[in-house]
C-alpha cells in the first residue's frame, strides 16, 4: 500500500466468501478517489456452504488478516474502518460468535448486510455506472455473487422488481462438486438445475430490452470474451459469451485452468459463473450485447461515507424503489392499488401529525406505506383468513432494501386489520421483545385508522385534516357520498388507537350541499 496521508479519508473492509477486501478512499475536488485496494484470500464460503459454520481455523486466519489491514490503515489515520460482510457471515450458523470474536480480537464492529440490503447497494452502484449509457425501455439487472444472485428490473427511474436467489457461483460449485467424479455429463445437471431456479423468475411482462450482468467473476469473463470497453462499462457480445461457455461446458476444471492459465479453484468458479451467465441470457433473448459494469460493494459503501448528500440520495432511491417493488407485488396478488395508495397517504399523514405522540423512528413511515400497499395480498390466497395469509406472505418476502426485522414489522402491521395483536391471539407476536411489540402496536394503530377511512375502497373522503387537541385526535374531512361504512370502521379502530396512545380519535365529515 502507498503511504499517503489523506484528509477526509475512509476505509471499508469487506469479509467475502473467497477473500477479504479493503478499499481506502478520500473525497477531493468534488469526487471520490480510491487511494488503495488490498485483498487477501480467505475461503470462508467453503466452510459455510458445506458445513454451515465458519471453522475456528478460518476465524483465526481471518482475524490475522484483519489485524494486518488495521495496521496498514495507520498511515491514513483511520482508526475505525467500516467492516461489512454479506453471504459469508449472513449464512453462517455461528455468525453471532464470529462477529463477537472479531469485536474482541480486532476491535471491529462487523455489519452483516442482509440480502435485500446488499442488493439494494449493488443496484444503486450499477445504476450510477450506467449513466451515459444509451438505454431504452426496461433493463434487467443480474448480480452473480459467490453465494447469491440478485435479479432486478430497472425502468429508467427506479427498481420496480427485485428477487434474491440463494445460489451463487461458489455455492453452485460446492453443491454439485461431488458429482464431478460420478457423472461425465455434469453440465446437463447444472443447466437443468439452473432452469428450475430461473424459470420461477417471471419478468416477461416488463418487456425487458437491456440486460446487465455483473458479479465476482466479471473481469475475467470480460477479458476472455474480448469485451469492448469504449468508455465504461464493458459491452460483452452475447455470441462470444455463449461460445465461451459452450467451449468449456463439458471439460474439466483442470483443462479450463491449463487453457486460461488460472488456478483450478478459479477455473471452477469461472465454470459456475459462465453457466449462470448463460442461463440468465433467457431474460433478454434479443440482446446482441450484455452490459457489464464492474461493481464493488465496498466502493458503494465508501460513496455513502464520503460523498456529500449521498445518504439523502440513497434514502430517496431506497424509498422509491421499495414502494415500486411492493406495488409490483401487490398487482400480482390482484390488490386494489387505488385503495392501497389512499390508505398509505392517510397513514403517512397521521404519522407526520403525531410525531410527538408516537415517538417512532422516521424509518417506520416507509414501513407503514409498504404495509398499506401489501395489506390485501392475503385475499388472493384465502378471503376468510386474509389477515393471517397477508402476514404469512409478507414475512416470507424479500422487500427491497429492508432488513428481515423490518419485513416482519411490515407483515404484522399489514395483517393487523382485525387482530388486536394480543399475545393470546397471535403466538408469533407474543415471542417478540416488549419494545418491539410496542413499536408494532403503534404502527398498527395508525394503519388501522387509515384503512378504516377508506373502508369502502372508493376514496370517498377528501380534504382530510388532522388536529391534536388535548386528549383527542380530530379527523375532519369532506364527502359527497354516504360514509356510514367508513364511520363504522373508524369507530371499530378507534378503540385500539386509544388503548395504544391514550388519545380518542373523533371523525367529523362535512357533506357537499346538493
Amino acid at each position: 500500500m502507498n503511504k499517503k496521508s489523506a484528509a477526509r479519508a475512509a476505509a471499508v473492509i469487506e469479509i467475502g466468501s473467497n477473500n477479504v477486501r479493503m478499499r481506502v478512499a478520500q473525497w477531493a475536488k468534488g469526487q471520490m478517489a480510491i487511494l488503495d485496494r488490498l485483498e487477501y484470500p480467505v475461503s470462508l464460503g467453503h466452510d459455510v456452504f458445506t458445513n454451515g459454520n465458519i471453522s475456528f481455523d478460518s476465524l483465526r486466519e481471518l482475524s490475522s488478516v484483519l489485524s494486518k489491514f488495521s495496521s496498514a490503515l495507520q498511515s491514513y489515520n483511520i482508526d475505525k474502518p467500516k467492516a461489512i460482510s454479506c453471504t459469508a457471515l449472513r449464512e453462517a450458523k455461528n455468525r453471532a460468535l464470529v462477529v463477537d470474536q472479531l469485536k474482541v480480537r480486532n476491535g471491529l464492529d462487523v455489519t452483516v448486510l442482509e440480502d435485500s440490503q446488499e442488493k439494494a447497494y449493488i443496484y444503486k452502484e450499477v445504476i450510477q455506472r450506467l449513466e451515459g449509457t444509451p438505454l431504452q425501455g426496461n433493463t434487467a439487472i443480474a448480480y452473480v455473487g459467490s453465494g447469491s444472485i440478485g435479479m432486478a428490473v430497472y425502468d429508467g427511474q427506479r427498481v420496480v422488481y427485485s428477487q434474491n436467489i440463494s445460489m451463487g457461483a461458489l455455492k453452485l460449485h460446492d453443491a454439485l462438486h461431488h458429482l464431478n467424479r460420478e457423472s461425465e455429463d455434469l453440465y446437463y445437471i447444472v443447466e437443468e438445475y439452473l432452469d428450475t431456479i430461473f424459470n420461477r423468475i417471471a419478468i416477461s411482462k416488463f418487456q425487458v430490452r437491456n440486460l446487465v450482468l455483473t458479479g465476482s467473476q466479471l473481469e475475467l469473463v470480460a477479458k476472455l470474451c474480448e469485451a469492448k470497453k469504449a468508455g465504461f462499462p464493458y459491452q460483452i457480445s452475447v455470441k462470444k459469451l455463449s461460445a465461451l461457455y459452450q467451449s468449456i461446458r463439458s471439460t474439466t476444471t483442470e483443462n479450463i485452468a491449463n487453457r486460461f492459465g488460472i488456478t483450478e479453484e478459479r477455473a471452477a468458479l469461472l465454470y459456475a459463473s459462465l453457466a449462470i451467465y448463460n442461463a440468465l441470457l433467457r431474460f433478454c433473448p434479443q440482446a446482441e450485447n450484455v452490459i457489464s459494469p464492474p461493481v464493488d460493494i465496498s466502493e458503494a459503501i465508501l460513496r455513502y461515507l464520503l460523498v456529500p448528500k449521498a445518504d439523502r440520495d440513497l434514502a430517496t432511491y431506497l424509498e422509491e424503489s421499495a414502494i415500486a417493488c411492493a406495488q409490483t407485488t401487490a398487482k400480482r396478488f390482484g390488490c386494489n392499488l387505488d385503495h392501497s395508495s389512499r390508505t398509505g397517504e392517510i397513514a403517512c399523514e397521521i404519522f407526520d401529525k403525531l410525531k410527538k405522540v408516537h415517538g417512532l423512528d422516521p424509518s417506520k413511515r416507509l414501513l407503514l406505506e409498504l404495509a398499506s400497499i401489501l395489506h390485501s395480498c392475503g385475499s388472493f390466497v384465502n378471503v376468510r383468513q386474509h389477515n393471517q395469509c397477508t402476514y404469512d406472505l409478507i414475512k416470507g418476502m424479500d422487500i427491497f432494501g429492508l432488513r428481515q426485522s423490518e419485513v416482519l414489522e411490515t407483515a404484522f402491521v399489514a395483517g393487523s386489520i382485525s387482530n388486536n395483536l394480543s399475545p393470546e391471539e397471535n403466538p408469533d407476536f407474543a415471542w417478540l421483545p416488549t419494545e418491539e411489540r410496542i413499536v408494532i402496536s403503534k404502527m398498527a394503530a395508525i394503519f388501522r385508522l387509515a384503512n378504516a377511512l377508506d373502508k369502502s375502497h372508493r376514496c370517498k373522503l377528501r380534504d382530510l385534516k388532522i388536529h391534536l387537541e388535548d386528549d383527542r385526535v380530530l379527523f375532519k374531512a369532506k364527502a359527497a357520498d354516504n360514509t356510514l361504512l367508513e364511520r363504522w370502521a373508524f369507530e371499530e379502530s378507534a378503540q385500539f388507537f386509544k388503548e395504544v396512545f391514550g388519545l380518542s380519535p373523533e371523525l367529523s365529515i362535512k357533506f357537499d350541499l346538493i
